[in-house]
């Protein structure tokens, strides 16, 4: 009985881990912030700890308060796309630049987008930078201090739409970003610049499975030993 009740109290605990956040829905970037580190889930991933970051491109205007964030995808592939409608005329230099950590499920690789984007001039420029630490925590900069391995993707509108990279798997990732739109020499519209994640399942995922399958069967078990038996005459 002991040993039931131990396994109960486990998986009520999980379950109660898992309502605590709430599903991640499309908002500005400063509401993310204020999830703080409760955050949002996208499936079985969380995402929490958004911080926007203030030591960006020297000159850059940072408007990470006009940002738009808009999750989707589900356990083994969420995506985070960050959006920006104003346009950097020249010289200008507009800058979205911030921080969040995503768990839940094993990380296997991550890609980035850029979309949406319009440039007039020849120097005029928007790119898109996503900086990932595997299983670690970048410093308080947000881009150095990975106790692990790290590594960068980079997009640039008109040139380079995309960019990926593959690893072993990792328990959570740290995520920097930093989307800058350039009007120097003519003007720059921001657009869309989306990070995507590739999971596979978490082994605790199966592990709470069985518990919750080994619990019914136990309560199945103790409902059938406590039916009373009917006595003959």
């Amino acid at each position: 009985m002991i040993k039931q009740i131990s396994l109960l109290a486990f998986a009520a605990l999980s379950v109660a881990r898992l309502e605590a956040a709430t599903s991640c829905v499309g908002g500005t970037l400063t509401a993310y912030v204020a999830l703080g580190a409760g955050g949002c889930t996208i499936g079985n991933n969380t995402l929490y700890d958004f911080t926007i970051l203030l030591n960006g491109t020297a000159g850059a205007t940072e408007v990470s308060a006009s940002a738009n964030l808009t999750p989707s995808g589900g356990n083994y592939n969420p995506s985070l796309g960050i959006s920006v409608g104003q346009t950097a005329k020249d010289p200008t230099v507009l800058e979205v630049f911030f921080t969040y950590d995503i768990s839940g499920s094993s990380y296997i690789g991550t890609s980035a987008t850029l979309s949406g984007s319009k440039l007039t001039g020849s120097f005029a420029a928007v790119t898109g930078i996503e900086n990932y630490c595997q299983g670690g925590s970048f410093g308080p900069d947000g881009l150095d201090g990975c106790p692990t391995a790290s590594g960068a993707l980079v997009t640039l509108a008109g040139f380079q739409n995309s960019d990926s990279a593959g690893f072993s798997k990792v328990p959570f990732l740290s995520v920097t970003d930093d989307f800058t739109i350039d009007g120097t020499g003519g003007t720059a519209s921001g657009g869309t610049f989306t990070n995507n994640f590739a999971a596979v399942p978490e082994p605790v995922s199966i592990s709470l499975t069985g518990v919750g399958l080994i619990f019914a069967g136990l309560w199945g078990g103790t409902t059938r030993r406590r039916r009373p038996v009917k006595k003959e005459n």
